[in-house]
């Protein structure tokens, strides 16, 4: 045989296999991406917005399908890691657990014990108790990894930390919200599915407050289930709901993002490479003398190194509290261990949370158990539950 057939066979083979990555590259969205994608009625007219030019203008923006890769393994972001004391197997467990059935993957790295950290490896300033030591350090060895390897996001989840079963389609819409509040040019392909020149997401804490300076702009997300009452929350501090909240067109499960000045608690955090950067520098190369959040909170509220930090309230991510002693709660202290008794679970600042439907979810079921069964659902579809859709609210000054 010549050689010009085995040529030609190559050459038909060649252009096959282009024309399956061409046909690939262009096809439709499956039905779970479409489910995602899908934003014709997305931006619906808020009641409270005041000028629908500009609105309308900024929802056209986030019209993009990098969106999508929130629901991807690491939500969007490059890695995830979860901060955990290694003699805490029990919590490392459950934190397992809960990562499998919402489809995450993560790294998990080892708190450390406050007293071995030596004085000489602190601030010169630093006079924190060994327990606030040894969470400021955990966070900082998180983050002195993300400087040093390079990695562009990051999410970043203490190990008893909880969120909602719809926690995937939830950030869909926090997404939506940060790219909003970032100023995310339309039609770009964005830095993060979060949005372009973010230092640090905060999205599960126990307290925020919005920036003074970005004050008018939020993206508002009404009648979602999985807003924690307004009669249960405990929080330091928290946004103005009123205007949400009160009046005829009162709703109280209304959840907001927007440009913060800080928040209160790291249960869960998004720090991108620059964000990361500008914390190490903050927290350990100059004088220093605070807990790790008061350190975030700092750096968002006097935009220092031009910090710049997203919010949610309420939060995203809550606290579980496993049915135990409370003195199982945390590793930090809050008392007299001695004193303590035993009190039934419950997932601070959620609703349908995942580590109390832990049985359901095994089970394969799609409806869900409310811990607040007096003033909410009692019991929701997982389509309901993930059922909220935002929109964008520009307020007069």
């Amino acid at each position: 045989m010549s050689a010009l057939p085995a040529r030609l066979t190559y050459i038909l083979i060649g252009l096959l296999v282009s024309g399956v990555l061409l046909y690939a590259s262009f096809r439709a969205p499956t039905p779970q991406e479409q489910d995602v994608l899908d934003f014709t009625d997305s931006f619906a007219p808020g009641q409270h917005r005041s000028q629908a030019g500009p609105a309308a203008t900024a929802a056209a923006e986030l019209d993009d399908e990098s969106i999508a890769r929130v629901q991807n393994e690491t939500l969007g972001f490059q890695e995830i890691y979860m901060i955990s004391l290694p003699l805490r197997t029990d919590k490392r467990d459950s934190f397992a657990l809960q990562a499998a059935v919402s489809g995450m993957t993560y790294t998990q790295m080892d708190g450390v014990d406050g007293h071995s950290v030596p004085e000489k490896a602190l601030p010169y300033t630093m006079n924190q108790s060994p327990n606030a030591v040894g969470c400021w350090r955990a966070h900082l060895d998180v983050i002195q990894k993300i400087v040093r390897e390079k990695v562009s996001t990051a999410l970043i989840f203490e190990d008893d930390a909880d969120w909602d079963v719809s926690f995937k389609t939830q950030l869909v819409q926090f997404a939506r919200g940060s790219r909003y509040i970032l100023k995310t040019p339309a039609h770009d392909s964005p830095f993060s599915p979060y949005g372009d020149g973010w230092d640090m997401l905060w999205i599960g804490h126990c307290g925020t407050w919005v920036h003074p300076d970005d004050n008018g702009r939020f993206f508002v997300i009404p009648d979602d289930p999985t807003v924690e009452p307004p009669q249960l929350r405990r929080n330091v501090d928290t946004p103005d709901m009123s205007r949400w909240e009160r009046g005829p067109n009162g709703d109280n499960q209304t959840r907001i993002v927007f440009s913060a000045e800080g928040g209160v608690c790291t249960a869960a955090y998004a720090i991108s490479q620059q964000g990361a950067r500008k914390a190490l520098y903050h927290m350990s190369m100059e004088p220093y003398d605070s807990p790790i959040d008061w350190g975030f909170a700092n750096l968002c509220k006097d935009k220092a190194y031009n910090f710049n930090c997203v919010s949610v309230f309420p939060q995203l991510v809550g606290v579980s509290r496993p049915t135990a002693n409370t003195s199982k709660w945390s590793d930090i202290g809050y008392g007299d261990d001695a004193n303590r008794g035993v009190e039934s679970a419950n997932a601070q600042h959620l609703v349908y949370s995942t580590r109390l439907n832990m049985a359901n979810l095994l089970a394969g079921k799609t409806v869900f158990d409310s811990q607040y069964p007096d003033s909410t659902p009692p019991q929701l579809d997982i389509k309901d539950i993930g059922r909220a859709v935002g929109h964008i609210e520009v307020l007069d000054p």
